[in-house]
Protein backbone atom coordinates (compact mmCIF):
# COMPACT_ATOMS: atom_id res chain seq x y z
CA UNK A 1 0.00 0.00 0.00
CA UNK A 2 1.73 3.04 -1.33
CA UNK A 3 -0.35 5.34 0.56
CA UNK A 4 0.95 4.88 3.71
CA UNK A 5 4.55 5.91 2.39
CA UNK A 6 2.42 8.86 1.02
CA UNK A 7 1.14 9.90 4.07
CA UNK A 8 4.51 9.13 6.01
CA UNK A 9 6.39 11.52 3.22
CA UNK A 10 3.44 14.45 4.10
CA UNK A 11 3.88 14.03 8.00
CA UNK A 12 8.03 14.57 7.40
CA UNK A 13 7.59 17.09 4.91
CA UNK A 14 5.06 19.13 7.67
CA UNK A 15 7.47 18.06 10.61
CA UNK A 16 10.05 20.29 8.87
CA UNK A 17 7.80 23.20 7.94
CA UNK A 18 6.91 23.26 11.61
CA UNK A 19 10.49 22.93 12.38
CA UNK A 20 11.17 25.69 9.70
CA UNK A 21 8.69 28.79 11.02
CA UNK A 22 9.05 27.52 14.30
CA UNK A 23 5.31 25.95 14.90
CA UNK A 24 4.66 23.60 17.85
CA UNK A 25 0.87 22.10 16.49
CA UNK A 26 0.03 21.42 13.05
CA UNK A 27 -3.67 22.15 13.18
CA UNK A 28 -4.91 21.70 9.59
CA UNK A 29 -3.35 20.07 6.07
CA UNK A 30 -5.66 20.21 2.99
CA UNK A 31 -3.97 18.54 -0.22
CA UNK A 32 -5.12 17.80 -3.55
CA UNK A 33 -5.14 14.53 -5.04
CA UNK A 34 -5.43 14.44 -8.73
CA UNK A 35 -7.70 12.29 -10.16
CA UNK A 36 -5.12 9.97 -12.09
CA UNK A 37 -2.84 9.65 -9.13
CA UNK A 38 -3.49 6.38 -8.36
CA UNK A 39 -4.18 7.19 -4.87
CA UNK A 40 -6.89 5.52 -3.13
CA UNK A 41 -8.01 7.93 -0.84
CA UNK A 42 -9.61 6.11 1.96
CA UNK A 43 -6.04 4.18 2.43
CA UNK A 44 -4.69 7.62 2.65
CA UNK A 45 -6.64 9.09 5.23
CA UNK A 46 -6.08 5.99 7.08
CA UNK A 47 -2.50 6.10 6.67
CA UNK A 48 -2.41 9.85 7.72
CA UNK A 49 -4.46 9.41 10.80
CA UNK A 50 -2.48 6.14 12.04
CA UNK A 51 0.96 7.83 11.66
CA UNK A 52 -0.18 11.28 12.69
CA UNK A 53 -0.54 10.18 16.45
CA UNK A 54 3.40 9.39 16.47
CA UNK A 55 3.98 13.07 16.94
CA UNK A 56 2.83 15.43 19.21
CA UNK A 57 3.35 18.34 16.85
CA UNK A 58 0.57 16.41 14.03
CA UNK A 59 -1.42 14.38 16.59
CA UNK A 60 -4.16 16.37 16.34
CA UNK A 61 -4.03 17.74 12.74
CA UNK A 62 -6.98 17.15 10.67
CA UNK A 63 -6.52 16.62 6.56
CA UNK A 64 -8.41 17.82 3.85
CA UNK A 65 -8.57 16.13 0.88
CA UNK A 66 -10.13 17.87 -2.72
CA UNK A 67 -9.94 15.82 -5.72
CA UNK A 68 -8.69 17.94 -8.77
CA UNK A 69 -7.72 16.96 -12.40
CA UNK A 70 -4.08 15.71 -13.14
CA UNK A 71 -1.90 13.10 -11.59
CA UNK A 72 -0.67 15.11 -8.22
CA UNK A 73 -0.68 14.90 -4.77
CA UNK A 74 -0.15 18.60 -3.88
CA UNK A 75 0.42 20.19 -0.17
CA UNK A 76 -1.78 23.02 -1.01
CA UNK A 77 -2.40 24.50 2.30
CA UNK A 78 -0.82 24.11 6.39
CA UNK A 79 -2.77 25.83 9.67
CA UNK A 80 0.55 25.74 12.27
CA UNK A 81 0.71 27.23 15.74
Amino acid sequence: MHELSLAQGLLDQLVTLADTHGATTVAEVRVQIGEQAGIVTDSFCFGFDTLKKDAALTRNATLEITHTSGSGLILAQVVME
